[in-house]
């Protein structure tokens, strides 16, 4: 890009050289192109910055100590995540309604489980995609510890309400009063991302949705949250 605007330049400094003969044009012909190569290296350098922004926020991990949430988070970031276009950072935010763990063999979480995609603009975190998948995610207990064998997914459209009385069964009250509380998704929500920027060491203040308002992050409680509202 460089190389094409100083060579425009350089052909259009030698026709006015012929053809003026004027020292102060002579000048003001070098002080353009000066103006031109800083204006292009500004524009080069701002998009170097946007990107080196986005390339430099940290891979999601739950901050934790637990295992059986690493495993659950983890799931969700290359399951869900990877249904979405790249972002400087996929964060999970399940909403974690009962953990059924009577089965060793099929653990049973349910909730809402949401993923969102994140680019970095000064110390906002804007949201670029994600979506949310409520639904029963089922894991089990292995001597290397958990791992996730699947997932249901409510339906969506007109199917939507029996669907979710299948998965759900006797959580579906406390499903559809969880899946219209958009004010605690987004504590929660708010709640994870303000962990993830403690643990890394992160100079984030706010997240911000397409048209909203920038939400500002809690204090971090990495030691006593769970993403569960037992």
């Amino acid at each position: 890009m460089k190389k094409s605007v100083l060579a425009f330049i350089i052909a259009s400094m030698s026709i006015t050289f012929v053809a003026c003969g004027n020292g102060n044009q002579e000048a003001a012909n070098v002080e353009n192109e000066s103006e031109v190569v800083q204006e292009s290296s500004e524009v080069e350098n701002t998009t170097e910055n946007s990107s080196e922004q986005e390339s430099e926020l940290p891979a999601y991990e739950y901050p934790g100590p637990e295992l059986f949430y690493t495993v659950l988070y983890d799931y969700m970031v290359e399951e869900l995540g990877q249904q979405y276009p790249e972002t400087g950072v996929k964060i999970p935010c399940p909403i974690i309604i009962k953990e059924d763990e009577s089965d060793k063999e099929d653990i049973k979480v349910y909730g809402n489980f949401c993923i969102y995609g994140y680019n970095l603009k000064d110390d906002i975190l804007e949201c670029e995609n994600g979506g949310s998948y409520p639904g029963c995610i089922h894991l089990k207990f292995t001597e290397e510890g958990y791992e996730v064998t699947g997932m249901d997914v409510v339906a969506d459209g007109s199917d939507f309400d029996e669907s979710a009385k299948e998965i759900f069964g006797e959580y579906y009250d406390e499903f559809m009063k969880v899946n219209s509380d958009s004010d605690s998704r987004d504590e929660i929500r708010a709640q994870i991302i303000s962990n993830y920027v403690y643990a890394n060491n992160l100079s984030i203040t706010a997240f911000q949705d397409y048209g909203w308002d920038p939400v500002t992050l809690p204090e971090q409680n990495i030691d006593s949250f769970y993403s569960t509202l037992d």
